[in-house]
């Protein structure tokens, strides 16, 4: 089972590890990091530091909401994973597998380059498959009741909540697709 992972970066956490990080390095190495880090050293200054009456707040916020953008883009892109890895296995339209597959490579060539640049989110990629587990799946069964409500029920191994897929083993992987249910 699984393949080579799309993306064999580092782990690390670098804003979450003590003293902050050099900037410049952190900037190079985990773009969201880097944001939310940036974010936090704004919100720091205290006001006789801020020049000019620079907005420093609106600033912190808006350099947060940047690297926030990544992170919901890495949610989604997981969350369509799922969906489509999920739509292959359950889904009896067999025409449509083509293009589902389809669809799962080319949303993890995305997060590979989302994780490529931001570290940070790829070493959460667990807790997004598990919160895009419950979206995916209710998007499943709501694909199956309108397209082929004698499908349903999925089995309850696959509606327990618990995420069915392996972030590694099989999300990510960019040669495993799970077999079609018949």
């Amino acid at each position: 089972m699984g393949g080579r992972f799309l993306w064999d970066g580092p782990v690390g956490l670098p804003i979450l590890q003590g003293a902050m990080p050099d900037s410049a390095t952190l900037y190079d190495k985990d773009w969201y990091a880097w944001t939310q880090d940036q974010a936090a050293r704004l919100r720091e200054l205290a006001p006789s530091q801020r020049p000019n009456g620079l907005d420093v707040e609106h600033l912190a916020e808006e350099v947060e909401d940047m690297g926030k953008s990544d992170r919901r883009a890495v949610e989604s892109l997981i969350r369509n994973a799922l969906l489509h890895l999920l739509k292959l296995e359950f889904h009896p339209d067999q025409q449509a597998q083509r293009g589902w597959r389809r669809d799962v490579r080319e949303f993890r060539r995305q997060l590979e380059v989302l994780f490529r640049d931001s570290p940070s989110l790829y070493a959460r990629r667990e807790q997004f498959v598990r919160e895009g587990w419950a979206r995916a799946l209710r998007d499943l069964q709501q694909d199956l009741q309108e397209d082929a409500p004698a499908s349903l029920p999925l089995p309850d191994d696959v509606t327990s909540g618990v995420p069915r897929y392996d972030p590694d083993r099989e999300v990510l992987s960019e040669d495993w697709y799970p077999a079609p249910r018949t």
